[in-house]
């Protein structure tokens, strides 16, 4: 395909993720169920035309890679800079004509880039990955004051991957460590320093790097929004079989109306069929007389708003029963299908307490901690949360019988986004925040 040359790729997949604050170094956190480095991986191994892939891994984390690869990939011990690593990976790839270098957390990099960048690289010797920049740019020395503002139209924004005709990187990484430079941010830099040109590739604005739990919060975005694209048309659901518990009201109603639509059967469940959430008797009963089914959507929600020194005992144990205890029983007693869905609705409040509402607040929270948890627990199911934004129900306007309704989501947005999940076999343990006029994904 590139002029019988032979291609490789390095994935840079050392860093510690002390910019993500967590003990889990960034690539391995997860971004729809998968971890982050697999996203970008996959990403790769879409391309036959790649034939051999290094990973350069930190030390600490080596036994666990090894065990998600296999085929044309070699995991290796990476180094205490981004400069070692690269060349200690470019030891393993002698042999091949072009290499691409990039980042393990840039996962969205298309196809597209990747057959661009080697096009580059056999034309020019080097190439770097840039997009403009939305931004003024300032030079600061020092950080203190402003020396210069360059022309924006001048100035792009790098991105990965970097790539080369092989000759050229290696001659630009033996010059540096001959010259005492151990510390180069890019590969790019060091071609640079030879004296060698380094054309340029446009990238993407969705080809972004995870460094910081904001950028993993936009990557769940970009990743509901592709897959959202990609499921358009589908209706996978026609002839399954799902039981919706709180499927009489609101949200609920709305996703057994839409399945039904789509030609699956939906099982409503919930007081009005004899089932008491509060009771896991009840719970089980309910859902042993349903049998196998092919999903199940948790929608039942209970909120009562006032202080909590106002709360009765009762009134707290029933809040805590119908909007976690009791979604908790009902994922552990349904008989879903291998392969099947457990859909879990939270609340946009469990990502902060409200006032006058915190035993519901903590209970959501709790539901999108089990569903993750759940998510690891058992791979052979398709299990998500979806938040929504404040939704147009019964519930709702109960308890805030003064908000402005234009300004809610409608039910069947929801079902909508619901719909969406059941219809994607691919995915688990996605974290979907529904907003009013669109959609989007939460990590």
């Amino acid at each position: 395909m590139w002029e019988n040359s032979k291609v490789g790729a390095i994935l840079l997949m050392g860093g510690e993720g002390r910019r993500f604050g967590s003990d889990l170094p960034k690539q391995f956190h997860r971004l729809a169920g998968k971890e982050i480095f697999v996203h970008t991986l996959e990403q790769f191994l879409q391309c036959p035309w790649i034939d051999e892939i290094v990973l350069a891994c930190h030390a600490d984390w080596i036994e666990r890679v090894q065990k998600e690869v296999n085929g044309r990939i070699r995991v290796i011990k990476g180094g205490k800079t981004r400069q070692e690593s690269s060349f200690l990976a470019l030891q393993r790839l002698k042999g091949v004509d072009v290499v691409l270098i990039h980042d393990a957390v840039r996962p969205f990099v298309s196809t597209a880039i990747l057959e661009d960048n080697v096009r580059g690289a056999l034309r020019w010797g080097a190439v770097d990955t840039c997009i403009p920049s939305a931004d003024t740019l300032v030079f600061a020395p020092g950080k203190e004051k402003i020396a210069n503002i360059p022309l924006r139209e001048e100035l792009l924004r790098g991105q990965t991957p970097q790539t080369f005709r092989f000759e050229v990187v290696w001659q630009a990484h033996e010059r540096a460590v001959q010259e005492g430079v151990v510390n180069a941010s890019d590969d790019c830099r060091l071609v640079l320093a030879l004296g060698k040109e380094v054309g340029v590739v446009m990238g993407d604005e969705h080809n972004i790097k995870i460094t910081t739990e904001l950028d993993l919060f936009l990557a769940e975005q970009l990743f509901r929004i592709k897959r959202k694209r990609a499921l358009e048309g589908k209706g996978s659901v026609k002839g399954k079989k799902y039981a919706v518990i709180g499927g009489f009201g609101g949200i609920g109603a709305a996703v057994c109306s839409l399945l039904e639509e789509l030609g699956a059967e939906a099982v409503a469940l919930s007081r009005r069929s004899g089932l008491d959430l509060t009771r896991p008797d009840s719970i089980a009963e309910s859902l042993k007389r349903v049998g196998p089914i092919d999903g199940l959507i948790n929608c039942a929600g209970f909120l009562v708003v006032k202080p909590l020194a106002l709360h009765a005992p009762q009134e707290i144990e029933d809040l805590l029963r119908v909007n976690f205890t009791g979604l908790v029983i009902a994922c552990q007693k349904a008989q879903v299908r291998k392969g099947g869905h457990i859909i879990n609705l939270s609340s946009s409040s469990f990502s902060r307490g409200r006032k006058n509402y915190g035993v519901y607040s903590a209970a959501k929270a709790a539901v999108v901690n089990f569903t993750q948890a759940l998510a690891e627990e058992w791979p052979d199911l398709k299990i998500h949360a979806v938040i929504p934004q404040r939704t147009r129900t019964t519930l709702r306007s109960h308890n805030f019988p003064q908000e402005e309704q234009a300004s809610l989501l409608s039910p069947r947005e929801v079902a909508e986004a619901i719909l969406a999940l059941l219809q994607d076999d691919t995915t688990t343990g996605s974290l979907t925040e529904v907003r009013k006029h669109y959609a989007l994904q939460k990590p």
